[in-house]
């Protein structure tokens, strides 16, 4: 009967491999949040472009006011602050990806260092195997020829 491979360091694998997921997984949620954080800057430069485009043609309509005017500029200010804070926030977000990366890499690393222990913990087994295989069947070979030099003398 052919005994079954049993990797004694399957509990730490199984481990490994969950840490691996998470890492994964937080990868995913920070490479989401940074790609927000862009989305959010680019919508804010498309409002400013739009303020802008709105200040030029103030002078042109007889209504409007300096009072337009001022409120018009207030909010390109306004807008440009928040886009440098989105540029603050990106940063942010951007480093958190990089901290993701290098923990998912390392679970990654640590995970592949168990599967090349498992490799060659398998590789052993086999030889070990083909080392009892090839015993027993140097055993039934040695039993045979006995038997066939037994039968022989009897038959002579």
């Amino acid at each position: 009967m052919a005994k079954r491979f049993r990797f004694r360091l399957e509990a730490v694998e199984n481990l490994r491999r969950i840490r691996e997921q998470d890492a994964l997984r937080a990868l995913a949620d920070a490479q989401t949040k940074y790609k927000m954080a862009l989305d959010h800057k680019y919508s804010l430069q498309v409002e400013l472009e739009k303020s802008l485009v709105r200040r030029e043609v103030l002078p042109e309509q007889n209504t409007s006011s300096s009072f337009d005017y001022q409120l018009e500029n207030a909010y390109i200010t306004g807008t440009k602050q928040r886009i440098i804070q989105a540029d603050q926030f990106i940063l942010r977000m951007k480093k958190g990806v990089e901290k993701a990366l290098r923990a998912m890499l390392s679970a990654r690393r640590d995970l592949r260092a168990i599967e090349l222990l498992r490799e060659k913990a398998f590789q052993e087994f086999k030889k070990e195997l083909q080392k009892k295989e090839q015993k027993q069947l140097e055993e039934f070979y040695t039993l045979r020829t006995g038997r066939q030099s037994e039968f022989e003398e009897e038959s002579a």
